[in-house]
């Protein structure tokens, strides 16, 4: 039987094996499985990907915080909306 700090430590490896294995991902790929199976981990690693640049984006043409938030949030919310459309690259960047 394993115990629960043995348990936890598996836990935490397995964590660290699919955070590895979605880095490794195509946006496309991981746009599938957001798709799919409405997998919030994949589409977190989308935001970590490109999040820092849609928001630089917005921040420079916006000029106002809250705006630029309002648009960023806006941006991968349509692309969550638009996961299952056929035709994705394999990087979403051109398209953000």
């Amino acid at each position: 039987m394993v115990g629960p700090r043995a348990d936890l430590v598996l836990r935490q490896v397995r964590a660290a094996l699919a955070r590895r294995q979605r880095h490794e991902q195509s946006d496309r790929d991981l746009l599938r499985c957001f798709s799919r199976q409405r997998d919030q981990e994949a589409f977190a690693e989308l935001v970590r990907r490109h999040g820092p640049m849609v928001l630089a984006v917005c921040r420079r043409v916006l000029h106002d915080g809250h705006d630029a938030e309002d648009a960023f949030q806006a941006v991968f919310f349509i692309l969550a909306r638009k996961a299952k459309a056929r035709g994705w690259r394999d990087s979403v960047a051109d398209w953000l």
